[in-house]
């Protein structure tokens, strides 16, 4: 339910609304994604050092048949 995002200065951005969760990219990036809105919040590669909470658990389609 609460990500915290630790940039490289120390300081933390907090984002604690129900639903939020996050998504760590194979370039470095990272998406912070807020249940209600269309677009996530984006940290490129080298503005963040570490981040805490839900990561987002992809839901991968079942094969039926």
């Amino acid at each position: 339910m609460t990500v915290t995002v630790t940039l490289h200065d120390g300081e933390c951005d907090e984002y604690s609304r129900f639903g939020d969760s996050y998504v760590k990219h194979h370039d470095g990036s990272l998406d912070v994604v807020r249940r209600g809105e269309r677009k996530p919040h984006r940290y490129e590669s080298g503005q963040w050092a570490d981040v805490a909470g839900n990561e987002k658990a992809w839901k991968r389609p079942r094969l039926w048949g």
